[in-house]
């Protein structure tokens, strides 16, 4: 057995026998498969071992270990035992000992003990059957205590000790030389098989532990006869870096320099449905909002901007005088104004843009800003060291990623929550960024692609605006393979615990005869494919048809790998007009108890639960209902 570079991607632990000492194991898991055998082991009332052939878990704890010793060698032959009954995963120390002594008299190769104890009465019996599996060339691989505590047989020198971190990659893993608990594997929070439901999203150095037993029987598919001392020198010539002393793995603090650091005191106009997150979120954003205006005949001047889109009131008097709102600006975020400049006949953005960087402004617009329209306006915004910036992608962004890093199949590991809807104007954004309000407020480190124009001001990782107004210039054959390799590629350098994903419209068109590229179905069934959530938040209109928000979900289920696990519905009501034969949709604020009954109505209609994202209430059941179905 060599001490050099060991291709783990060349091995599946075929025909390697791994014991799981646990809760049990679920055969009928699809992540987890035959299990070979197995055996209960427990204690009766009169402190009589007892063994028998009931070790199909019922917990999910041991099914969790099983599923990812099954990810990293698929073709291992699993083996439960089972000592666990319950959700407290307690045994006596004598079932662990009895446990061990099961797996050397059956011929297990490999066995992971997601488990430990700090009570030194027991050491002397688990030393005995520790330095009885060493001799026999079993490979014991334990747990260390969550809290790092003193653990056994964790802290065993013949034991595979593993402590939890953030640590990304099928095959990676740390060594800490000098340390009792030698190994350390990711412990974070992670996507893990479990009985009920099926997945859980969870951490600690139990799932740390399962890793280093998938490893460790790969290394013993290729040297079958290798002892403790060997497979000890293959891990650590292969860790993915070594880490000295007792060194506390964590994630890493380095800041990442925001491409719009530059913005510290924003003015926003108008006053339109993109900007209202600007205000209702504004403690997401890195800098500070210091005036709101819009144009005269909209009903908002003189008015509070919280307070006018329903909210707490902000200290933002909403004005029509744009040279106010930039007094204390140093930038002009400046939405949509196409619709006010065919009102207008005025070419109103021209008119912004020379206003802003005639007094000294930055510009941040959330639709493109053609150069070649304006090139007088970029010439003085340069002059006077000032950005015209807006969100795009681009071809040659594409053309930096070579063919092959497209095409290459990626790894996602992290639980990805995907926001869709069934139409326009219905408060997805509102619901992405509800989402990562709670989640960064209870120390999720959260990674976040965004396809509204305004995603890039509130930091998310990827702004990919391919709604109204597009700023996206690749072609729609791109969006899958652009939209997959980023997502891994956020994934890798950031490594959070949860992704959230948000598109545009819905994914089934109302009007079968419009263009699938005018209503967006296109793009949002490439962003689906793209990014693949675990699970998806539909948000629903409350004029939609029963029948259509079926069907929606039916289409995300199908196409998709997520299951649906709630139901969004906006606070406005969509009233549809008729005038002179051509139909508009109004937008009108819905009283909380008429909201209340149609989510209620919504939840028993389709089994679903269901919320709005507006109260404190809501947004709680939001965030509960994502943490609760990945098992946080």
């Amino acid at each position: 057995t060599g001490s050099g570079k060991f291709d783990f991607a060349s091995f599946t632990g075929k025909g390697v026998k791994v014991a799981v000492v646990d809760s049990g194991i679920d055969p009928s898991h699809p992540d987890v498969g035959e299990v070979a055998g197995g055996v209960r082991i427990r204690i009766d009332e009169g402190g009589k071992l007892l063994f028998d052939e009931n070790w199909i878990d019922e917990v999910g704890h041991g099914t969790a270990c099983a599923g990812i010793v099954r990810k990293k060698a698929p073709d291992v032959l699993l083996y439960s035992v089972r000592i666990f009954d319950d959700a407290s995963l307690s045994a006596k120390g004598e079932v662990l000992v009895e446990a061990i002594r099961w797996c050397l008299e059956n011929g297990m190769k490999v066995v992971n003990l997601s488990l430990g104890t700090t009570k030194r009465k027991l050491v002397s019996a688990l030393k005995e059957v520790c330095d009885q599996a060493e001799e026999m060339r079993v490979m014991l691989i334990s747990a260390e205590h969550n809290e790092g505590l003193e653990s056994f047989p964790a802290s065993f020198p013949n034991v595979f000790g593993v402590a939890a971190g953030r640590v990304h990659g099928k095959y990676a893993y740390l060594y800490r030389e000098g340390n009792p608990v030698e190994f350390v594997a990711r412990g974070d929070p992670q996507r893990v098989c479990w009985v009920r439901p099926r997945y859980v999203f969870m951490g600690g150095a139990s799932f740390a532990a399962a890793h280093i037993s998938g490893l460790i029987a790969l290394i013993l598919e290729g040297y079958p006869d290798a002892d403790f001392r060997q497979v000890r020198k293959v891990l650590i010539a292969n860790a993915s870096r070594p880490v000295h002393g007792s060194m506390v793995v964590r994630p890493s603090k380095a800041p990442s320099k925001r491409r719009l650091d530059w913005i510290k005191k924003a003015a926003i106009y108008p006053f339109n449905k993109e900007m209202h997150s600007l205000v209702r979120f504004r403690d997401l954003l890195d800098f500070e909002v210091v005036g709101v205006g819009d144009p005269i005949g909209k009903g908002l001047v003189g008015k509070d901007a919280g307070e006018a889109i329903g909210g707490e009131p902000s200290g933002l008097k909403i004005t029509h005088r744009l040279d106010r709102i930039l007094e204390d600006a140093d930038t002009l975020i400046l939405g949509y104004v196409d619709q006010l400049s065919t009102i207008s006949r005025r070419d109103l953005l021209k008119e912004l843009l020379e206003m802003a960087i005639g007094s000294g402004r930055h510009v941040y617009s959330l639709a493109p800003v053609d150069r070649s329209f304006y090139p007088e306006i970029f010439e003085e915004a340069e002059k006077r060291g000032l950005r015209i910036a807006f969100p795009f992608v681009s071809k040659e962004e594409l053309r930096k990623i070579s063919s092959e890093r497209l095409s290459a199949p990626k790894q996602v590991d992290v639980p990805v929550v995907g926001v869709f809807g069934t139409g326009p104007s219905q408060g997805k954004f509102t619901t992405q960024l509800a989402l990562r309000r709670k989640l960064l407020a209870a120390g999720y480190k959260v990674a976040q692609i965004g396809s509204e124009h305004q995603s890039e001001l509130f930091g998310f990782d990827l702004t990919f605006p391919y709604g109204y107004a597009s700023a996206v210039g690749i072609p729609l054959s791109a969006y899958v393979p652009y939209l997959d390799y980023k997502l891994w590629e956020i994934c890798e350098a950031k490594k959070p615990d949860i992704v959230v994903v948000g598109a545009q419209s819905g994914v089934v068109p109302y009007d079968f005869s419009a263009s699938p590229l005018t209503n967006y179905t296109l793009p949002s069934l490439a962003f689906l494919l793209s990014t693949k959530p675990d699970a998806y938040i539909l948000t629903a209109n409350s004029i939609d048809p029963d029948d259509y928000i079926r069907d929606t979900i039916a289409a995300l289920e199908a196409l998709g790998k997520g299951k649906t696990v709630l139901l969004v519905m906006s606070d406005q009501e969509k009233q549809v007009r008729t005038w002179h034969g051509a139909s508009r949709v109004f937008l009108r604020r819905m009283p909380l108890e008429k909201l209340r009954l149609k989510l209620k109505r919504l939840e028993e209609k389709f089994g679903i639960p269901a919320t709005e994202v507006i109260s404190t209430e809501g947004q709680e059941k939001l965030f509960r209902t994502v943490v609760e179905y990945f098992g946080g």
